[in-house]
């Protein structure tokens, strides 16, 4: 399998996050407006918003994954089809670079049997939600605690900047 391949199978999967975040997801997104929510920021799609909420779970080195049983949602659309691209590719890149931690090095998918790459593809999807989810409890952290932060313009790239310090 050769790396557009691969490309093509993750991009056929749908994310899914954890439904309890389903709330701070409908708060702190437009779901197509541009208004945003009154005197809050908003972020952007709910997909973009899970794209921020991944990579503060990612520089929180924090995974929290989903449960077997444990109740989720999933975007309409497949993986392929969240933009910006080059953000969406720059997540793929991230979990590919630290595919051995979850035993696998990447460039022997290309000699791999199908039910390799399905576990594989699998774990990967696994890790960017665990991430995502991990970033999802942090901004519901931050919601709960510390909405008047939501005010602020520049509200994502502070909660980022944070988490540099």
């Amino acid at each position: 399998m050769d790396s557009s391949q691969l490309r093509d199978l993750i991009g056929q999967k749908r994310l899914r996050y954890k439904v309890q975040y389903r709330s701070l997801m409908e708060t702190i997104s437009k779901k197509g407006d541009t208004s945003g929510k009154g005197d809050f920021s908003s972020f952007g799609a709910f997909y973009q918003t899970f794209m921020y909420a991944y990579f503060l779970g990612y520089r929180l080195k924090k995974c929290h994954y989903i449960q077997p049983n444990e109740p989720t949602s999933d975007f309409i659309a497949s993986f392929d089809l969240i933009k910006p691209v080059a953000i969406r590719d720059f997540m793929i890149m991230l979990i590919l670079n630290e595919s051995e931690k979850f035993d696998f090095k990447w460039f022997e998918l290309e000699n791999a049997n199908e039910e390799r790459i399905e576990i594989f593809i699998a774990e990967f999807f696994r890790r960017m939600e665990g991430y995502a989810n991990a970033g999802f409890e942090y901004l519901q952290n931050k919601w709960d605690n510390e909405n008047m932060k939501f005010r602020n313009p520049f509200v994502f790239v502070n909660f980022l900047e944070e988490l540099n310090g």
